[in-house]
């Protein structure tokens, strides 16, 4: 039986969303993306396997066919950790996005009192921008998706019954986009993988988070998953999503290495 820890590793395992420019290298023991363009989540190692005394080679073979862009792996808590952590310190990767993860059961979610705030599901290009533009100031960063990527992303987001979903909250006074939170569903692990949640900084405590996690958490009810999850952040949504009743499962560290 797959535990939660299980549930979340795999979902980085399926590729289906990937752009055309993105190549998969798939082996058991090792599945990596690689993209010209220097974007992390293009670049990661999603799966490592086998014997620590191969881990020098998987992470040299790696640092090559990243070359020019920013490589990524996630490290998750197995027993090869230790001996991947070394090999990769010793090539030049450095920890730099701690996470821990949380899920929970969809029965076991709590709706929240009603904020001051409407959700929408993303179905027009205005959502999508405004989805997009809400991910970039509370992360202060780009996006980095191109037009012809938008376009094929609303395109996912139309279909309720799809794999891509995403959820914008809009001010009932204003009609601007507070918080905005995305999910993958994943239907033969009855898993929803939650993404992207922030919320504008000016809009924070106001109850705008919670209420675009409910409208995720009642989509993926009605999708027929029976959990949901997501790496969160240490220091910043960790006790967001603890607070709200999540479970907490094992660390997962981003491990870097700056273009070469």
């Amino acid at each position: 039986m797959l535990t939660p820890d299980d549930l979340l590793e795999r979902t980085q395992w399926d590729t289906f969303w990937i752009p055309d420019d993105v190549t998969v290298v798939d082996r058991p023991e090792l599945r990596y993306l690689r993209c010209e363009r220097d974007i992390p989540m293009l670049n990661t190692v999603v799966r490592t396997r086998g014997a620590a005394a191969d881990l020098p080679g998987k992470v040299a073979e790696v640092a090559a066919a990243h070359q020019g862009v920013r490589s990524r792996w996630l490290v998750r808590d197995l027993d090869l950790r230790p001996a991947l952590e070394k090999a990769l310190a010793a090539a030049g990767y450095r920890p730099s996005f701690p996470t821990r993860a949380y899920t929970i059961g969809v029965d076991a979610h709590q709706a929240p009192a009603k904020a001051a705030c409407t959700v929408w599901r993303v179905a027009r290009l205005r959502e999508l921008e405004d989805a997009i533009r809400v991910s970039e100031q509370a992360f202060e960063a780009p996006s980095h998706t191109t037009a012809a990527e938008r376009r094929a992303y609303l395109t996912a987001c139309r279909h309720e019954s799809g794999r891509v979903h995403r959820f914008v909250a809009y001010d009932d006074q204003t009609g601007l986009p507070l918080s905005t939170g995305g999910m993958t569903h994943y239907p033969e692990l009855c898993f929803c993988l939650l993404w992207a949640g922030s919320t504008v900084v000016e809009a924070r405590g106001r109850g705008a988070y919670r209420a675009v996690l409910a409208a995720r958490i009642d989509k993926a009810r009605a999708l027929r998953a029976t959990r949901v999850g997501l790496y969160a952040h240490v220091e910043t949504s960790a006790p967001i999503v603890a607070r709200l009743g999540f479970e907490r499962h094992g660390p997962m560290t981003f491990w870097d290495l700056p273009p070469s």
